[in-house]
């Protein structure tokens, strides 16, 4: 500071108070001289005989202050298809940053690939905000690095379906941890049912269990996964119904074998229409000769029904020929009663149920019922077995032959 108006060569001393119109960054600023204390000096010049106005200005440039970064960590992670990084700031530092400051700043991390990898460079983006930000010169954060470990994927999302034989197909697809991953999908039993490879999409074929598999094949970058579930289709849609029936007296001879008693005034709408291992002691299951009485034909044995075998099927192969040509009269009647076979809303067939000492008489009830036994004897035999076992239990030994009696000769 110069001071005008000293006599001779005297001098003082002076100290002063000075400030920048403002804090920020910046040439050519106004600097205002807020106060001056004068001080004695030399040749002879003495404070007390000099006074000094305030006010004055002058100019001057604010350079922006430097700041540091650090303390940004990074977490290693397990492969999931994508470069996103962790970040730790909980160590941040800002170092150069004036007390008071506005100044805040924000990071995002990413790795240079989605590949596992050790070592790997993370590049970090920084966000600075705040009203003072621009009076700094930032030197950001170095380079990070941190590992990506080889994937573990698990499958969700399925469950074992139950479905009936005219049902829709249907999409039950899985659902991989690591998002993105391709899920392959197989069938145990493609007789039954057949699955889209890459959908889950599944079409029924038949009556019988199959497994659909989920799988997730392994790369460098993660391992395998496998789930799978468990569908049944049964016999159509729905009902096995009664709409009638009379019941006659079991005969002493069942009593004798520890049989259940019909109820007359029951009306039981059942849904288990694929039942297997129907005998009532020691797991034994009906295996029985099937006859089929038509018009213009003698009674003939046309196969062997197995309710043991997978599906309760009518097999056509014999022993010999005599296996072939006989069978055991059914017996007197036991149990009679009406069913309606649903196998779909607008799709149903009518047939008359009797359970006699030795076997089961079916009759159909009308020519739509006889078209569609006639095709699916398997299906219609489960059926009945299922409403007439949940009447009255049998033994395998009781049921030897069943009849199905076009021609009504039985």
């Amino acid at each position: 500071m110069t001071l005008n108006g000293l006599i001779g060569s005297e001098t003082l001393n002076v100290t002063g108070n000075s400030t920048f119109d403002n804090k920020n960054i910046g040439s050519g600023k106004t600097v205002t001289v807020n106060s001056i204390t004068l001080a004695d000096g030399t040749n002879g010049g003495l404070a007390a005989n000099y006074s000094v106005a305030t006010g004055q200005t002058t100019t001057a440039t604010v350079t922006a202050k430097s700041l540091i970064v650090s303390g940004i960590t990074a977490s290693s992670k397990s492969y999931d298809t994508t470069t996103s990084a962790s970040l730790n700031t909980s160590s941040l530092s800002y170092n150069g940053l004036v007390a008071g400051d506005d100044f805040t700043g924000s990071f995002t991390g990413v790795f240079s690939n989605a590949d596992i990898g050790t070592g790997k460079l993370i590049s970090l983006t920084p966000t600075f905000s705040g009203s003072d930000v621009t009076n700094y010169s930032i030197t950001n954060h170095p380079n990070i690095y941190a590992d990506i470990t080889i994937g573990n994927p698990s499958i969700s999302g399925l469950s074992n379906q139950s479905k009936h034989f005219r049902d829709l197909s249907y999409t039950l697809a899985g659902i991989s941890s690591i998002s993105g991953l391709p899920i392959t999908y197989t069938s145990s039993n493609t007789s039954v049912a057949t699955v889209n490879s890459n959908t889950g999409a599944v079409t029924i074929l038949d009556v019988g269990t199959t497994t659909i598999t989920a799988n997730i094949s392994s790369t460098l970058n993660y391992n395998s996964a496998t789930a799978s579930y468990q569908l049944v289709v049964k016999l159509n849609s729905t009902d096995v119904e009664r709409i009638s029936h009379d019941t006659i007296r079991l005969s002493d001879n069942l009593s004798q074998n520890n049989q259940s008693s019909v109820n007359s005034n029951s009306n039981i709408i059942s849904n288990n229409t694929n039942i297997k291992n129907i005998g009532t002691k020691g797991g034994a299951v009906v295996k029985a000769k099937v006859v089929v009485s038509s018009n213009g034909q003698n009674p003939t044995v046309e196969g062997i029904y197995d309710d043991g075998s997978n599906l309760g099927e009518v097999s056509t192969e014999f022993n010999d020929d005599e296996e072939k040509e006989r069978f055991e009269e059914p017996g007197d009647i036991i149990d009679k009663r009406n069913i309606v076979l649903k196998v779909t809303a607008g799709d149903s067939y009518n047939y008359q149920l009797e359970l006699r000492n030795k076997g089961l008489v079916i009759k159909a009830l009308d020519n739509s019922s006889v078209s569609f036994i006639e095709s699916n004897k398997g299906l219609v035999i489960q059926s009945a077995i299922s409403e007439v076992k949940s009447v009255v239990g049998f033994m395998k030994s009781q049921l030897k032959t069943i009849i199905i009696d076009i021609k009504e000769k039985f």
